[in-house]
């Protein structure tokens, strides 16, 4: 399976996680590391226009690989509480995180998007033991159309 993600290209091929270890997100409380990337292209763009003040720039688009064996938890709306969209984020979401890395027995949580909620970030735990066989595809320049915001 292929997953997507935009980041800064000088952090493009860093699947550390590093990046919740400096700030909070819908999915996260800040000090955690994971990796956040969409099932499509489109939806890693929307994902960071909605998290930016102003359009990004020098923006990298990162192709990753996992194997069809990948242990992967999926959460569906309807297993969220009804106002899991609202910001600010609920403390609730972070705590199902929390959880699913301390149990360690999944790999990657797939959690509809905000943004779109028929679509699905895929959550990857990074100290996980299989997140040594992610493997990036390609990492190209991505500019943002400067209509888009």
């Amino acid at each position: 399976m292929n997953l997507y993600r935009i980041a800064s290209t000088k952090y493009a091929d860093d699947l550390t996680g590093t990046g919740g270890l400096f700030g909070p997100g819908r999915w996260h409380r800040e000090g955690t590391r994971i990796l956040y990337t969409s099932e499509y292209v489109s939806l890693a763009k929307i994902e960071i226009l909605a998290n930016s003040k102003r359009l990004p720039n020098d923006q990298s688009l990162i192709m990753l690989k996992i194997p069809d064996s990948a242990s992967i938890m999926s959460l569906e709306p309807d297993q969220l509480p009804t106002d899991w969209r609202d910001v600010p984020y609920l403390p609730a979401l972070a705590d199902l995180t929390d959880q699913w890395l301390r149990e360690g027995q999944f790999w990657i949580m797939r959690v509809p998007s905000a943004q779109s909620p028929t679509e699905y970030n895929y959550l990857l735990n990074p100290l996980h033991p299989e997140h040594r066989t992610l493997h990036i595809s390609s990492i190209e320049p991505h500019p943002f159309d400067t209509r888009l915001k």
